[in-house]
């Protein structure tokens, strides 16, 4: 990974880094961007390194001997992640970490302006729609978040980490850059999310509806109610969405438009998986 020029500037792996340099720190070498959260060793995307470029398949072994250095190996960090941005219809060629037991995910990032925002063509109006204001909204988010992951991750260890995003989330919150915001009906949480600014660019995070009230206009109507408040204050809306999943047609159905692509490759131990 030797040589390469200085990674540009990306409105995804941008707003991710926003969050990575509250929660840890985020440092900058001639080769990659490095990640780290010393507090939570099981955030495996807030312990990475960022690239500049896709890897290939003969740098397996240099990737993982810099990710031992830089960020860290077994007892501490568990697990390797490497972030790129993707550019134009570029391919890949990643048999060696595919075969290596790498997670391979492709995400699109889809930008607003206030000019481009729609109204749902679905609106539930049977939802109230506010901030996050006490600890039951918190275990509500918490709770939802538990059930719709268990068995996908050991749940001590998924415990920590939500517990570290929460510790970031209610730190931006009490500094004033942004909200955590819940869908209600009849007094319980069925949708939430969270909006955070960095300069006129805000960034969306975890938009997450219950599984009991999915497919019912929750999510658009929470996601565009939210835009409207994070308008007042930001030029622009970030929304990052996995690739090959139907929630970044819901967005676009907003007025979202897909404008950037990164991808990442991910391993963990197996008794983890």
């Amino acid at each position: 990974m030797k040589n390469q020029e200085k990674i540009l500037p990306h409105r995804g792996i941008d707003t991710d880094l926003m969050f990575n340099r509250v929660a840890g720190d985020v440092t900058r070498n001639d080769q990659y961007m490095v990640v780290r959260t010393p507090d939570s060793p099981d955030y495996y995307f807030g312990n990475l390194l960022v690239l500049n470029r896709a890897p290939q398949d003969g740098e397996r072994e240099l990737l993982e001997s810099d990710f031992a250095r830089f960020v860290g190996t077994p007892p501490g960090i568990k697990h390797r992640t490497f972030l790129w941005p993707v550019s134009g219809n570029e391919r890949f060629e990643l048999n060696s970490f595919i075969n290596a037991g790498y997670e391979f995910s492709e995400n699109t990032v889809l930008i607003a302006t206030s000019a481009d925002l729609l109204r749902p063509a679905r609106e539930n109006q049977a939802v109230t729609i506010r901030r996050f204001r006490d600890s039951a909204d918190w275990s509500g988010w918490k709770e939802m978040q538990l059930a719709d992951n268990a068995g996908k991750f050991p749940e001590p260890e998924f415990l920590n980490y939500l517990a570290g995003k929460q510790a970031t989330y209610q730190r931006m919150i009490a500094d004033n850059l942004g909200d955590w915001w819940g869908a209600f009906i009849e007094g319980k949480q069925v949708a939430n999310l969270g909006l955070f600014f960095d300069g006129e660019t805000a960034r969306f995070q975890a938009v997450h509806t219950a599984p009991s009230h999915r497919n019912q206009g929750i999510c658009r109507t929470l996601v565009h109610h939210v835009a409207l408040a994070g308008f007042q204050r930001a030029v622009r809306l970030v929304m990052v969405a996995d690739e090959n999943y139907h929630a970044a047609r819901v967005y676009e159905s907003l007025g979202f438009r897909r404008s950037e692509r990164m991808a990442s490759l991910c391993w963990w131990p197996q008794e983890n998986r």
